[in-house]
C-alpha cells in the first residue's frame, strides 16, 4: 500500500519569507524566523532587513535611498499545513518607536527581534519556532564542515512558501569571534533574500564533543549555528553569521526598553 503521506523536514517550516516596502512599493525580500522565551514569540532577522540600512557603513541600500516603513511576513496557518497568511505590519507604532528590539551595539550586531505579541495577529497562525536549545548540541562545530542556510535566495520560495536549503561550509574557525563580534564565517554561494536565515550544522556518522569524544551514530544530529546576515564583501562568497547568543541578549532587553 502506497503511503499519500508527504515527508517534510520540521526544519523546513522554521523560516519565514519576509519583504520590506517603503510606502507601499516592495523594496526587498528576506528571511525570519521565530523563537520563544518564557513562551512569548519573537521574529529574528536582520537589523538591515528591518532599517534598510547597511550595517557596516550605515547608507541605504537601496538604489532610491528608500527606507521600509512596513514588513509583510508569510505565516503559517494553523491546522492547515501548506497554507500561509500573509501580514503587512508596519515597522513603527503608533508613536514612532520601532517595533524591533536591537542588541545593546546596536547596529554592530546585524540582528533585531520583532515581539510579536504586541502585534495582535491572527489567531488562525501557527509559529513553528526554532527551538534554542539546539544551539546547545554537544556536537563541535569545525572548519570545513558543512551547513545548511534555510532561506530565501533571490526572494524563491518552493511548494508554495515553504524555503530552499543552500549548503556551505565553516570558513572560520568557530570558536575565534569574526572581527571582534560574536560571528564566524561560512563559504557558501548566497543570494539577497537569504538574510536573516537559521544557519545549521547537521550530521549523520561521526563527531567530536567538547569533552574530546569522537561519537560515531547512525542517526541525524543538528546544531543551530546562528544567524546568517550576507557577504561580507561583493566579490566574495564569504558570508557572516551571528552566534546564537545575541538572541538572548537582545530579547532580555526587552524587559529594560
Amino acid at each position: 500500500m502506497t503511503d499519500s503521506k508527504k515527508i517534510i523536514d520540521p526544519l523546513s517550516v522554521v523560516s519565514l519569507l519576509l519583504e520590506t516596502s517603503a510606502l507601499g512599493k516592495p523594496l526587498g525580500r528576506a528571511t525570519g524566523f521565530v523563537v520563544k522565551k518564557e513562551g512569548r514569540p519573537y521574529l529574528i532577522t536582520n537589523w538591515h532587513v528591518v532599517t534598510g540600512r547597511n550595517s557596516e557603513t550605515l547608507q541605504p541600500l537601496s538604489p532610491t535611498a528608500a527606507l521600509p516603513d512596513q514588513i509583510t511576513i508569510a505565516f503559517h496557518e494553523k491546522d492547515k499545513l501548506g497554507s500561509w497568511i500573509l501580514t503587512r505590519q508596519s515597522l513603527a507604532n503608533k508613536s514612532g518607536k520601532p517595533i524591533w528590539i536591537e542588541h545593546e551595539r546596536k547596529y554592530e550586531i546585524d540582528v533585531v527581534a520583532i515581539p510579536l505579541e504586541p502585534l495582535g495577529l491572527s489567531d488562525k497562525m501557527v509559529f513553528y519556532d526554532l527551538d534554542l536549545t539546539l544551539s546547545e548540541t554537544d556536537m563541535i562545530p569545525q572548519c570545513a564542515m558543512p551547513v545548511s542556510i534555510i532561506g530565501f535566495p533571490l526572494g524563491l520560495t518552493t511548494a508554495g512558501v515553504l524555503p530552499i536549503w543552500k549548503t556551505g561550509h565553516i570558513a572560520s574557525d568557530h570558536d575565534l569571534d569574526h572581527d571582534s563580534r560574536p560571528s564566524f564565517l561560512i563559504d557558501a554561494t548566497t543570494r539577497e533574500g537569504m538574510s536573516g536565515a537559521p544557519v545549521l550544522l547537521r550530521l549523520t556518522g561521526g563527531y567530536k564533543q567538547k569533552n574530546g569524544n569522537s561519537i560515531i551514530s547512525s542517526g541525524l544530529r543538528t546544531r543551530f549555528l546562528g544567524i546568517y546576515s550576507g557577504r561580507i564583501h561583493d566579490d566574495s562568497e564569504i558570508g557572516r553569521v551571528w552566534r546564537p547568543q545575541v538572541i538572548t541578549e537582545i530579547i532580555d532587553r526587552a524587559n529594560i526598553t
